[in-house]
């Protein structure tokens, strides 16, 4: 029988305990430069750059509002798809239906015009977010957008989103608009906009991880922050609605406030992303740019004024 002295024993534990966080250290340092490979080698994919204009545009044509839109007696093309162009630049605008159907026909669209356009920039709406190449399919992950990225990524075109900085819109909100109900309204805008897809497992889960998201930007910190609110608020502002679990933007947003916020920042978001077509055509580029179709046919007036 071996008999391990006090000392001895202490040095091999100690020596055991080094060899297992060496180990550890090494495995995490693998792991994060495998991580690293793969999003520089873009097999993942990360979230697309926003795109800051250099100046903001006043428009002599304004952007048509959504109260302009919902007055409208005739109904337009779906998807509405259009080319403009201002000497040697041009934009080729996308108002496609939301869609996460790969078969859907309006994917073949985006790859027709991407060829008749030969693009030297491209514009998505939205952030997008992680994707393994070859493993997930753009389309089913990230909608429209995932398609136009991954042909901006086939054939080496730089590639942006055209959604505004959220800090800078809700600065210009709050000016309207009370914290509270900002932060109301950014925490349910991308749980009624993904209802349209299917409702999520978990409700509450899915808004409060939007609620800590969301509501993470000065002005808006710390005025909403549980789901338990968000429950106390709705049914006493919103007490005739189905509750904000069952409720989609689809068919527009609850009266009130909320619809009138969705209004205001869809304007400001729309007046951003003419700032961001006009410049770069300025500049000689072909954009083209995938967005709702609603949003395509309101900034048509604006696009054709500014650019003819």
């Amino acid at each position: 029988m071996v008999v391990l002295l006090p000392g001895v024993y202490f040095f091999s534990k100690f020596t055991a305990m080094k060899k297992a966080i060496l180990i550890t250290v090494s495995v995490i340092l693998s792991a994060l430069a495998i991580l690293l490979i793969l999003l520089f080698t873009g097999i993942i994919w990360r979230s697309p750059s926003r795109y800051t204009p250099s100046r903001t545009y006043t428009f002599e044509k304004p952007v048509m509002s959504m109260g302009e839109y919902g007055s409208l007696t005739e109904i337009h093309a779906r998807p509405y798809i259009y080319m403009l162009k201002k000497g040697t630049g041009a934009v080729t605008v996308l108002g496609i239906e939301h869609t996460v159907d790969p078969g859907d026909p309006q994917i073949d669209s985006i790859e027709k015009y991407w060829e008749i356009s030969r693009p030297t920039v491209a514009l998505v709406e939205g952030r997008l977010g992680f994707l393994f190449q070859g493993l997930q399919n753009p389309v089913a992950v990230h909608g429209e957008g995932g398609k136009l990225v991954s042909l901006a990524k086939k054939d080496g075109i730089p590639f942006y989103s055209w959604e505004p900085d959220r800090e800078t819109e809700v600065q210009d909100l709050l000016k309207k608009y009370p914290a509270k109900q900002l932060a109301l309204f950014y925490s349910l805008r991308p749980y009624f906009s993904g209802f349209r897809f299917g409702k999520p497992a978990d409700p509450d889960a899915t808004l409060q991880h939007y609620i800590d998201e969301r509501t993470a930007v000065k002005g808006l910190k710390g005025e909403i922050i549980s789901v338990r609110q968000v429950d106390s608020i709705w049914q006493k502002d919103f007490p005739s609605r189905e509750d904000w679990r069952n409720t989609s933007d689809e068919y527009g947003w609850p009266e009130g406030y909320l619809s009138e916020i969705f209004n205001a920042s869809n304007l400001y978001r729309d007046q951003h992303l003419c700032s961001i077509i006009l410049e770069l055509a300025e500049k000689g580029d072909h954009v083209i740019v995938t967005m709702g179709s609603s949003h395509a046919f309101r900034i048509r007036q604006t696009l054709e004024y500014e650019m003819k």
